[in-house]
């Protein structure tokens, strides 16, 4: 399963690269010519807890060796190597044990199994073995290959659903037509737009007649809630918002919006925003532990058991979640996107959460445990995440995330990232 998860990665990475289980095997196969290890080459790999890993890496390895003429010949896990390379008639033995810490490193020895016979006893040459050492950073394929019990690997879709010239400034996903199918609503910064969970422009309604707000943030903000098929759409550069209904392609004004909606309920939870910042602050007195409570990129509320579970995005790289199973954590590390989502299909909502990285050309999709923060999978995405909203795709089955992605160029990418299981 997991070593055809690793073909679909290698088969989207960009043409000319390895990714890091390629590199990997290229330095080892490298170190191990160095050392002078002769053909036919006796392998032995482990990697403790991981066994799509060693599979998957012993594979590449093969390959490479291969290719410099050492005749690589892999041994059966847990064999005592040194004897099991002798009875097969290898002249060298290569020990390879794979560790993860942050980083994915091979380290072991390349040594001589010709034998001397002396007195009616076997002796090994005596010349010293060679140390192998070599540490790659972990990428996708890696994380997907050691996902364990509860994980979800993250797969990034190759090519994005949409794209802008302007930047993407809310997300939101919801049955908006009444066919019992998600559609999904990107808040730019001239226009609300719904579009088909392929992308696919349904309907579009531009934000010039609405009065701009003084001062204005300087970048695109704002706040989008779908709630009983209808949607509530403000931009923090616009001093009203409005509630929109999809209907024979159109997006038509039911009435105006004071005041940022957060999170359906009777009456819906308010927010406002910070004049001039991109930033907003909850409103009225049914946030618990929130109101009144310090400026957040985001407020975000979804039902949950025993009750309704929320969450807070604040400018220091921390969430704050409660409701729930738990009561109130803290997590750390968490950027300007985020969202609650049950990714993985198995009832449990986990934290899908950008980097806290103020400007990176490539970004880092993580998923945490909503009790401890523990990594529950992760993915690179090119760009910098701003929003993320979960998307119940497929009826009764796990959520996509929908991704938000402001690209260097000025513009912003739609981008779709599934769970593997």
């Amino acid at each position: 399963m997991k070593e055809g998860l690793l073909a679909l990665l290698l088969l989207q990475a960009p043409a000319g690269s390895e990714g890091a289980l390629g590199q990997l095997a290229a330095e080892v196969s490298a170190q191990a010519r160095a050392a002078r290890a002769e053909a036919p080459l006796a392998v032995s790999v482990s990697a403790p807890g991981h066994p799509s890993l060693q599979q998957a890496f012993s594979t590449l390895l093969l390959g490479k060796l291969s290719s410099l003429g050492l005749q690589p010949r892999l041994l059966p896990s847990g064999a005592d190597s040194e004897a099991q390379a002798r009875a097969q008639g290898s002249r060298a033995l290569l020990r390879l044990r794979l560790t993860l810490d942050g980083t994915l490193a091979a380290s072991g020895d390349v040594l001589s199994t010709w034998v001397n016979f002396f007195s009616g006893r076997s002796v090994r040459q005596p010349e010293p073995a060679a140390v192998v050492f070599a540490e790659v950073v972990q990428d996708a394929a890696v994380r997907a290959l050691t996902a364990g019990a509860g994980q979800a690997a993250l797969l990034l879709q190759p090519a994005p659903l949409a794209r802008w010239p302007v930047r993407t400034a809310a997300l939101a996903a919801g049955d908006l037509d009444g066919d019992g199918r998600a559609e999904l609503a990107v808040l730019t910064e001239d226009a609300v737009e719904v579009r088909a969970a392929d992308g696919q422009l349904l309907a579009r309604r531009a934000l010039v007649g609405l009065p701009r707000a003084e001062p204005q943030p300087r970048e695109a903000f704002g706040t989008l809630c779908i709630c009983d098929g209808l949607l509530y759409a403000f931009s923090a550069q616009r001093a009203a918002g409005e509630v929109l209904q999809l209907r024979d392609g159109s997006l038509l004004v039911r009435g105006p919006l004071l005041r940022p909606v957060v999170a359906c309920g009777h009456p819906p939870l308010e927010a406002t925003f910070l004049p001039g910042v991109a930033r907003l602050v909850p409103r009225g007195t049914r946030w618990p532990l929130l109101s009144p409570g310090p400026a957040s990129w985001g407020l975000f509320v979804r039902p949950g058991e025993p009750g309704p579970v929320w969450l807070v995005l604040f400018e220091d790289g921390t969430a704050r979640a409660g409701g729930g199973p738990g009561g109130v954590r803290t997590l750390g590390g968490v950027g300007a996107g985020a969202a609650l989502a049950d990714v993985a299909g198995d009832g449990v909502l986990r934290l899908a959460a950008s980097s806290a990285a103020a400007l990176p050309a490539v970004d880092r999709l993580v998923l945490l445990a909503m009790q401890d923060g523990t990594e529950h999978g992760s993915v690179e995405v090119p760009g910098r995440i701003l929003q993320v909203t979960a998307a119940p795709l497929e009826t009764g089955g796990p959520e996509a995330l929908v991704l938000g992605v402001w690209t260097p160029e000025g513009g912003a990418e739609l981008r779709l990232v599934r769970g593997s299981r």
